[in-house]
């Protein structure tokens, strides 16, 4: 991956690689933060292509994001076709300092798939011995074809697909969507909405708690026990983990909608 150039551009044009990480680890992402803020030189600089999407280091982008950068110098390589970035930004990972988990593989390995690169060629593009890139792939192909599974499962039940309709659309054997409708006799139940229930009575918990302890410090402020700084420091460790919190949520949206578009465009076989 030669460099082409070097150059300073504005941190909000960086634009997100295709996910070769299956999360990011916000806690690498905090660490990163409190190195750049105590006045340490990141050893190497963003890789970006001509167009700005980032192939090596979105970790280091989202802690120079958090502390409130604006621009940076990075790294300009040439454009290059997804598949390639895919590679790229795989092995860009490899043997650095935080290296592909098992996860991250095989969601690289996905994403390839999904672009319609056979097993040989995925060994090739990750630089994954045959026998390993066998492995990821078969696994990945099964979980994905489940899914595809599931999806016209529920396009026949709660879609007004009928199985041939579904078996097409979603790129799946008839009979084996006719199997699992055969024992589906009801509305799966899935959690989602347990899952909103937790999150409204943890979310209402938590600001119950914060507002019970505000209150109670600033009363205790109010009495001369608690100083300004210590308040003001308290207010911005309160903001820095809603930040977190919030960046979290939406790279996972993000990562959710790069999915569920792809899904559509480039159902498993």
């Amino acid at each position: 991956m030669r460099v082409k150039k070097t150059q300073k551009i504005k941190l909000t044009d960086i634009k997100p690689n295709l996910f070769v990480r299956q999360e990011l680890d916000t806690d690498h992402v905090i660490y990163l933060a409190q190195l750049i803020e105590g006045g340490t030189e990141m050893r190497d600089r963003i890789k970006v292509t001509e167009d700005l999407i980032i192939v090596d280091g979105r970790h280091r982008k989202e802690a120079f994001d958090l502390v409130g950068t604006k621009e940076i110098e990075v790294d300009v390589v040439h454009n290059m076709d997804e598949v390639t970035l895919i590679s790229e930004a795989y092995k860009a990972n490899t043997g650095g300092s935080k290296p592909p988990t098992p996860a991250d593989t095989e969601h690289t390995v996905m994403l390839l798939l999904q672009r319609s690169q056979g097993m040989k060629l995925i060994g090739e593009l990750l630089a994954l011995p045959t026998s390993m890139a066998r492995k990821y792939v078969n696994e990945v192909k099964s979980r994905m074809n489940r899914a595809q599974l599931q999806r016209a499962t529920e396009a026949v039940t709660e879609g007004g697909l009928n199985i041939k309709q579904a078996a097409e659309q979603y790129q799946v054997d008839a009979e084996k969507l006719k199997e699992v409708l055969s024992g589906h006799k009801r509305k799966t139940k899935n959690g989602v909405a347990e899952v909103q229930k937790h999150l409204s009575r943890f979310y209402n918990s938590i600001g119950t708690k914060n507002a019970r302890m505000i209150r109670s410090l600033i009363e205790k402020f109010q009495d001369g026990d608690v100083t300004e700084k210590q308040m003001k420091e308290l207010f911005a460790h309160i903001e820095r983990l809603q930040k977190k919190s919030a960046r979290v949520t939406a790279d996972w949206k993000s990562r959710f909608e790069a999915v569920t578009t792809k899904s559509k465009d480039s159902p498993a076989a």
